[in-house]
């Protein structure tokens, strides 16, 4: 009974467009810099099992990204599935674009894994070889988890610096209407799955 009144009585989980908005700037020398955070209760050990399980991330990151999704078909890029290669401690992202000649096509990028210094927390880094090279300079996601008894803050940040034609493609306004909405998705995801 105890916990049927607690799940009345628990916050609901937060849907993208009920996740905080955003801070998205942008700077020629930095490119674009998006932070974000989102509240909710959870234990460190809960946040800890997912957050460090790469090889689940498959499972629920990417819900609402894929071009299945109607909101995902609008925007430039849909993430079509992910897998994280343990040898490597490296996701490998694969993804469609949404523009004129290059729809349809997969492409793939891979971002390296490492722990956030000084914090309880990862960065995913792009690994910069091959084609992916040529149009992005930066791109690296961290989210970081803070507690405070048993609330805890996840706070979040994208940095991209693009090159060549991407860099003039990519106005700032497409780049919030994209990037903005894969970070609330993926903070949502994140969400769900602490309340699973």
């Amino acid at each position: 009974m105890s916990i049927l009144l607690l799940n009345l009585f628990a916050e609901p989980v937060l849907c993208a467009d009920e996740i905080p908005v955003p801070v998205t700037t942008y700077s020629r020398e930095e490119g674009y810099n998006t932070e974000g955070y989102v509240k909710t209760t959870a234990t460190k050990e809960k946040v800890d099992a997912i957050l460090w399980i790469f090889a689940d991330y498959e499972n629920w990151l990417l819900d609402g990204l894929t071009r299945d999704d109607p909101e995902a078909r609008k925007l430039t890029c849909t993430l079509n599935s992910m897998k994280y290669l343990a040898d490597r401690n490296m996701i490998k992202v694969y993804f469609s674009l949404n523009i004129w000649l290059l729809k349809n096509r997969e492409y793939s990028i891979l971002f390296t894994i490492n722990p956030l210094e000084g914090e309880d927390g990862i960065k995913l880094s792009v690994h910069d070889e091959g084609r992916i090279a040529k149009i992005i300079d930066r791109l690296v996601y961290t989210i970081s988890a803070k507690f405070e008894g048993d609330e805890v803050t996840l706070q979040y940040t994208g940095c991209c610096k693009l090159k060549g034609i991407a860099a003039r493609f990519f106005t700032l306004g497409l780049y919030k209407k994209n990037v903005e909405w894969y970070i609330r998705t993926f903070a949502n995801n994140f969400l769900r799955k602490l309340d699973s």
